[in-house]
């Protein structure tokens, strides 16, 4: 009986191990990476090798999402002169917010970065199984996903930001693969809309 209960105790902490390994989805670190942007371009996020880029997925529901584009807003402002590229992606479909509702939120909040589409969510899914936002995803200047992506956002805004500052730091300060980024390429911050 002893022998019996110790299998079948084994056997069931071994079917929890294997449930909860298929749970975790492993973070791709060349993910696909093209979005809309609401200017009508494609944004092949890519194609940015030589900058850190942020990206933000949000959606214009999420209130935790509109502290974090303020937050991310004041962050942008000090790393101007560094080769840093914000983007915001909305994950919601153009049957529940249209563009020109998204620029209209984006006015509204005065958004220093430009603002995306991914409303089929198919870039989304790539870092989550279901939705939980905010979403940060960073990237280094060698165009590899920087683990750990980063889901909802701390309580205290200011240790929030120092988190993503301390991060920008460290992928800055990493070597790039592709020469010496974008510095000394023109101006500096943001994209245009």
């Amino acid at each position: 009986m002893k022998l019996f209960r110790a299998v079948f105790i084994s056997a069931l902490l071994l079917a929890t191990f294997i449930i909860a390994s298929a749970q975790v989805r492993s973070i791709p670190t060349d993910p696909s990476l093209k979005f809309q942007g609401l200017d009508g371009k494609v944004y092949d996020l890519t194609e940015q090798r030589g900058n850190v880029v942020l990206v933000s997925f949000g959606a214009t529901w999420c209130a935790p999402c509109t502290t974090e584009l303020r937050a991310l807003g004041q962050i942008l402002t000090e790393y101007r002169d560094k080769p840093v590229k914000f983007f915001w992606v909305s994950i919601e479909p153009r049957a529940d917010v249209s563009n020109g509702q998204l620029k209209q939120y984006a006015k509204e909040r005065q958004l220093p970065f430009p603002v995306l589409r991914d409303d089929a969510q198919m870039v989304f899914s790539q870092f989550s199984p279901r939705v939980r936002l905010p979403l940060i995803v960073m990237i280094g200047k060698d165009g590899k996903v920087a683990a750990p992506v980063k889901f909802g956002m701390q309580s205290q805004v200011d240790v929030y930001k120092a988190d993503i500052r301390a991060r920008l730091n460290k992928l800055l300060a990493l070597p790039s693969s592709v020469g010496r980024g974008t510095e000394g390429d023109g101006p500096k911050g943001v994209l245009n809309r």
